[in-house]
């Protein structure tokens, strides 16, 4: 790197040497000589060019050796210092980096300290939710949301704060973040249908609730609401598989069973129609509406 520098210096001399003789060349080349002979005039121009050349250059290096003997010791200087420099900032910021892992070695809370915080805030956000106090539930299980943005345990609570508060459109948002978090929360799945449901977007809902009986097919009632809806729109054939299930779940529910038989004579499914109808009449013999489901059963 070094002698790199120097041979651009030494380039440089070497222009300004050139830039010179060019410059003064023209000077000389018009000296009263009129009176010599030719050949004296071309050595007498030689002589006179020459020696102007060996002064100029003398001076020259004179001025560059003036101007550039420290300079080729001070880059050698800087170099070495900056060298220093940089070894001392190594130094430093190695000293600095152990320094501050010791620091926050010292002074970080432990890990079960963190989760004890959110456990209570989260905590406290639900015992807020319980009394009513929708305000200071909100606030804190936002705080515990800003100490852990991956706590679905706060969201979740942040979710039924919202929808305890009627504020919707909040609860269906922070939901919805949710379930991207936790794909399989068929609780909040069942959340999301109903207020689909609420707000009138019935497709939605039946979307939300399969979803939920997908991930959890353990609860009745949701099979019984999910063909409801599902008859709603038109579609007997699905609603008819769906209170099937819950009938599979709770066989001896009446009001399971008085819906298959309705939805078995909309299907035109006979034989489900009069099994369902059986079941019933063991289940619940006083009921006023089996003469008239039979009746029906026979027209199909």
């Amino acid at each position: 790197m070094l002698s790199a520098i120097f041979l651009i210096i030494g380039a440089i001399a070497l222009g300004v040497v050139v830039f010179v003789v060019i410059h003064k060349f023209p000077q000389l080349a018009n000296l009263d000589i009129k009176n010599l002979q030719e050949e004296k005039i071309y050595r007498k121009k030689k002589e006179i060019i020459n020696k102007r050349i060996e002064e100029n250059t003398s001076l020259l290096k004179k001025k560059i050796m003036k101007i550039f003997g420290p300079l080729r010791k001070a880059l050698w200087g800087k170099l070495q210092l900056q060298f220093r420099i940089y070894v001392g900032k190594i130094e430093r910021m190695l000293h600095h980096e152990q320094a501050l892992k010791t620091k926050l070695k010292n002074e970080a809370l432990p890990v079960e300290n963190q989760e004890e915080k959110l456990s209570q805030l989260i905590i406290e956000g639900e015992q807020h939710l319980n009394e009513g106090n929708y305000d200071q539930a909100e606030e804190r299980f936002i705080t515990a949301i800003k100490n852990d943005p991956k706590s679905t345990s706060a969201y979740r609570g942040l979710g039924d704060t919202y929808l305890a508060k009627n504020s919707v459109e909040e609860a269906r948002q922070t939901y919805q973040f949710l379930i991207k978090m936790e794909p399989d929360d068929d609780n909040v799945l069942v959340k999301l249908a109903e207020i689909a449901e609420s707000q009138g977007d019935l497709e939605e809902a039946i979307e939300y609730y399969q979803r939920a009986v997908l991930v959890n097919d353990s609860f009745s009632p949701r099979f019984y609401h999910l063909s409801e809806l599902l008859l709603k729109v038109g579609q007997p054939q699905v609603a008819k598989e769906s209170i099937l299930q819950a009938v599979e779940l709770e066989p001896q529910n009446p009001k399971y069973l008085d819906f298959l038989i309705e939805i078995a004579i909309i299907c035109g499914d006979k034989p489900l129609a009069i099994k369902a109808y059986g079941d019933l009449r063991l289940v619940n013999p006083e009921n006023q509406k089996l003469h008239n489901l039979k009746d029906r059963i026979y027209k199909i």
